[in-house]
């Protein structure tokens, strides 16, 4: 402003700043911007670990667990969960996944980053670290961006953990499974993060995954029994039950029946959309809408059944109706793509099928039908 001359009587000895301003630190200080991320891109599996607890949960799993860890790699965006009763279990469960992850990969982890949670930094952990090479990273306090892989990761968890079990309607100690089976429909879907056409389970395992075994979570189903637990020769050869997650190692369903015992099992019998379901949404529908019936019949806001040779008639009716149209335009002398018809095409009616048509007694015998007052009337069905 003094160098342009925009506001007269602004007068200054030294354009220069030479001191800090105190009581403008105190009065404007900011936070540092966090740098971009973008120029420390990892190259290798197990390069770079990001670690963090969740919890605790409302209710405690069928297991007993209130807490869950999450350990993903950034390379590949694989993530592996744990499930812990207190936080003091971190170290315990911290070396089972360490070994089965560096066994998996041939190689060491060589950077983990958490937060400065007391489960995090022991000093068992810290010795663990310098005996296996790792060095441990820790964000500064209150910056969780330092750590947002993790950071973030667990939100979404739990966000999809809520949404699966208001889905189906579950018990809330069924949590941890839904937490699970959310990771491993991560690990097997893309990403942004990633190249284009990869997900977390190719980049982590070599191979490309597979979803067709993938059912909904809660949704109802029915184990097929061993012959050694049929009752008798006549007793059910299944039992119902609701399907929790996919059991590590095992290409089988993790369930729960009836009982509350929860089994391992190939054989299943889905019903991931119930019948009920079904029937709600035809209750919910107003009576000027049509319902197509398994009998080829509808019901109407009357309540008569209509035939379907009306229906075929009426159909025939449109369609040359359709065509008469589609000629006038044609001699207009403009060309016009043919207007199809549509109406939806509905099956034949097969006649062979037990539909009570008439509300009146059935006539058993000739005598019935030549004494009743329709032989007479001529109004026999």
């Amino acid at each position: 402003m003094i160098k342009n001359n925009d506001i007269n009587g602004l007068k200054c000895s030294s354009m220069a700043v030479t001191d800090i301003c105190e009581p403008c630190v105190y009065g404007m200080a900011g936070k540092t911007p966090m740098p971009d991320a973008g120029g420390c891109r990892v190259t290798k599996r197990l390069q770079l670990k990001h670690s963090d607890l969740g919890g605790p949960m409302s209710e405690p799993s069928r297991g007993g667990a209130l807490y869950f860890g999450t350990f993903t790699d950034v390379f590949s965006c694989w993530t592996d969960v744990v499930f812990l009763q207190k936080k003091g279990d971190l170290l315990s469960e911290y070396k089972k996944w360490l070994t089965k992850a560096q066994l998996h990969t041939g190689t060491k982890i060589k950077d983990l980053r958490s937060d400065n949670g007391s489960e995090h930094v022991s000093n068992t952990l810290n010795a663990l670290h310098d005996g296996n090479g790792t060095t441990h990273q820790t964000t500064v306090p209150d910056t969780p961006q330092q750590n947002e892989v993790a950071e973030r990761l667990n939100p979404v968890l739990v966000g999809i953990d809520r949404t699966m079990m208001r889905h189906k309607n579950v018990d809330q100690d069924l949590g941890a499974d839904a937490i699970k089976t959310a990771v491993y429909i991560k690990n097997c879907v893309t990403s942004r993060a990633l190249p284009v056409g990869k997900a977390p389970f190719e980049l982590w395992t070599g191979n490309k995954p597979n979803v067709s075994h993938m059912r909904v979570f809660g949704s109802t189903c029915w184990v097929v029994l061993h012959n050694s637990l049929i009752d008798g020769t006549f007793g059910d050869k299944a039992a119902k039950g609701v399907f929790l997650s996919y059991p590590d190692g095992s290409k089988a369903y993790k369930v729960i029946p009836g009982d509350g015992k929860v089994v391992k099992a190939r054989s299943f019998v889905f019903a991931e959309r119930n019948v009920s379901e079904v029937a709600e949404v035809a209750e919910e529908l107003s009576g000027d809408e049509v319902v197509e019936v398994e009998t080829g019949l509808r019901s109407a806001s009357d309540g008569e059944a209509v035939d379907a040779d009306n229906e075929d008639k009426n159909e025939n009716q449109d369609d040359g109706s359709d065509k008469s149209a589609d000629d006038n335009e044609g001699c207009g002398g403009s060309q016009h793509t043919l207007r199809r018809s549509g109406r939806a095409r509905r099956p034949p009616v097969e006649y062979w099928r037990p539909v009570i048509l008439f509300s009146h007694k059935e006539l058993m015998t000739y005598v019935q039908a030549t004494q009743g007052q329709e032989w007479r009337s001529g109004r026999l069905p």
